[in-house]
Formats: structure tokens, C-alpha cells, sequence
């Protein structure tokens, strides 16, 4: 299960959707149930979530980072870039400060969308 949030829809989905359809973001998350993201170690007050960064798109190059709820298997995108973004897609990684602050941000938001039952769930 893909659960999309109403914040990630609206600020890292949305700018992209000339790029990526939510198919492109629902065959991701099926990288990371399948095993095939690279893992990338947690940071902070996020070391209770696995988080995974996966390649996105065909045409246009693209990189997500999502979080995966273990126990029932539910991925979570927390940040959506363009492989050729100078701040965030080129280097997407955890040693990257941008990177990390951003998910921290996101990851906030998320949580609380989850939270209020704002988010939409997608079948992978």
C-alpha cells in the first residue's frame, strides 16, 4: 500500500506532474516492497523509520525518498525531485544537509496528515 498525503501532493507531487504521473510514484513504491531501493540511514528523530531512495520515471529522470512502515508494509514518498534538481536531486542523499532538512520538514507534515486521516492510499 502507497499512502499519499494531501501535503506531499500539494508540494512535492503536484510541481512535478508534467514529469511523473501517480503511477511512476505507485511502481516506486513497488522498488521498495520488492527490496530494490537503496537504504539510506536514518537521522535524528527519524531513526524509527526505515527510509529507501528509489529511482522514479522513464522518460524524465527522477529520484524519490520514501519511508516504509515494516510491520504492514505501507510506503510513505517524503520527497520528490528531478534527478537534474542542483539542490536536492543531484545529491539525494543523507549527507546532504539540504536533503535531510527537507525531510525532516516533510516528514512532520506527513505524520500529521496521517494523522487527521488526510492522505489518499494507492493498491501497489
Amino acid at each position: 500500500m502507497l499512502i499519499l498525503t494531501k501535503y506531499i501532493a500539494k508540494h512535492e507531487f503536484k510541481p512535478l506532474q508534467k514529469h511523473f504521473t501517480i503511477e511512476d510514484i505507485i511502481e516506486g513504491g513497488r522498488k521498495v516492497v520488492k527490496g530494490l531501493g537503496q537504504k539510506i540511514k536514518p537521522h535524528g528523530k527519524s531513526v524509527k523509520f526505515r527510509f529507501f531512495k528509489i529511482r522514479i520515471g522513464s522518460a524524465v529522470k527522477g529520484r524519490m525518498i520514501v519511508f516504509l512502515v515494516s510491520e504492514n508494509k505501507k510506503v510513505v514518498p517524503l520527497l520528490i525531485r528531478l534527478k537534474k534538481d542542483k539542490k536536492l536531486g543531484m545529491n539525494m542523499s543523507a549527507d546532504n544537509p539540504n536533503v535531510i532538512a527537507q525531510i525532516d520538514k516533510n516528514l512532520g507534515h506527513v505524520l500529521d496528515d496521517i494523522a487527521k486521516g488526510k492522505a489518499e492510499e494507492f493498491e501497489l
